[in-house]
């Protein structure tokens, strides 16, 4: 997903180099223990000790959805730099600046080829939860599905959750009537995308959930985004499996979709600004969208 106005509000970090580690292959119901295991982004306090880790619970609500359907973990498809990555507080007394980020990566076998998620934990400057759910490339007409929950400061959120087409808009063919309902139910999560802030939209769906928060933000996250957002990823799944199978393969289709969105993604300015350019080249083209290289044109669906 990409929007001018996160690009915008990410701007004045500094940059630093990660350290490269190695660890241990966990299972789902290790990861689900994430207060234990300090690599997974699971924690249970933020950097900034006075920050709330507001996303957390949308996290911890998607890997147990991911139990449920028999999720393996998938290590190898993170490079071992790109797992974890700290930015240290300036000193024991003053966080400002600190952060961290973690991602991991599973896959349902038979469903879902890869569900990547990652937590970028930011102190009270900035919390993130962004996820993406690739269906298996032969389920052609089966959605991807898109998370991005962004917090920046105390008064600034913008949170899209939507079932998106990898071929575009124009040839969605799945059943949309769950989806809709969820919709329907939270009128807060109802909010018009803007072309102010969104180049292209073409793969954005009318089932999306789309909220930009102000004072009463932190509000609506917990009492209307959170509940849908379980709601919507678990009919999101049912929608998924509603699409069968074919022997069409989808993966020129999600090659396009990778490379529309690398050259869009305005997360490439934000970890640029924390990690420098060559950490956040890797990170995009290797981890957030693996097969952009594969796309036959520049990522553009007709």
């Amino acid at each position: 997903m990409r929007h001018a106005l996160s690009a915008a509000l990410l701007a004045g970090a500094s940059s630093w180099t990660p350290a490269v580690r190695s660890h241990r292959k966990l299972g789902l119901r290790r990861a689900l223990a994430v207060e234990r295991d300090a690599r997974w982004p699971g924690w249970t306090e933020s950097v900034d000790p006075t920050a709330k880790l507001l996303y957390m619970p949308f996290l911890e609500t998607q890997l147990k959805i991911l139990e449920k359907l028999g999720a393996i973990e998938r290590p190898e498809e993170v490079r071992p730099d790109l797992r974890l990555g700290e930015r240290p507080r300036r000193s024991d007394d003053d966080a400002k600046g600190a952060a961290r980020v973690g991602s991991r990566v599973f896959e349902v076998p038979g469903v879902f080829r890869r569900v990547r998620m990652t937590y970028f934990d930011g102190g009270q400057s900035l919390q993130v939860f962004n996820s993406l759910w690739y269906p298996t490339f032969n389920r052609p007409d089966a959605p991807l599905l898109g998370v991005d929950l962004l917090r920046f400061g105390p008064k600034k959120f913008l949170c899209i959750v939507d079932a998106q087409p990898p071929q575009g808009r124009s040839h969605m063919t799945h059943d949309t009537s769950t989806l809709d309902a969820i919709k329907r139910k939270y009128p807060a999560l109802e909010g018009e995308v803007s072309s102010r802030y969104y180049d292209d939209n073409r793969f954005f769906s009318k089932q999306m959930l789309y909220g930009r928060f102000g004072d009463d933000g932190e509000k609506l996250v917990e009492e209307a985004l959170l509940p849908a957002f379980g709601a919507y990823v678990e009919a999101y799944v049912d929608v998924v499996a509603r699409c069968g199978t074919s022997g069409k393969d989808a993966r020129p289709f999600q090659a396009d979709y990778d490379a529309f969105n690398a050259e869009r993604d305005p997360a490439h300015g934000l970890f640029t600004s924390y990690f420098g350019a060559e950490w956040s080249d890797a990170y995009l083209s290797e981890f957030l969208f693996a097969l952009s290289h594969e796309s036959a044109g520049d990522g553009v669906v007709a």
